[in-house]
């Protein structure tokens, strides 16, 4: 992994998957008009990213039929996810 990589790897705190998912779905919540939709962080990368991270940043909404439109999910997730990706790595 080149220096950079490591530098930003060791920054970030490593969580199990079920821990990142119930962060993300917290953070979304705070965003009136979403408390109905839950989120899963994707996959992990087998190896990280030009970045440092090792999940891919691939979210999976899930929600009813009362929820926003999935463009508006998309929007709301975005920054929190990309907030997320620079915090978080997925733990063995």
């Amino acid at each position: 992994m080149p220096k950079s990589s490591r530098a930003a790897a060791c920054k970030r705190r490593s969580i199990p998957a079920p821990e990142l998912d119930q962060y993300l779905t917290g953070e979304l919540h705070k965003v009136p008009g979403f408390e109905s939709v839950s989120v899963f962080a994707g996959y992990r990368l087998r190896n990280p990213d030009s970045a440092g991270c090792n999940w891919s940043g691939e979210v999976v909404p899930l929600h009813g039929v009362r929820a926003p439109p999935a463009e508006d999910i998309a929007a709301a997730l975005r920054p929190i996810v990309q907030s997320a990706r620079a915090r978080f790595n997925i733990s063995e």
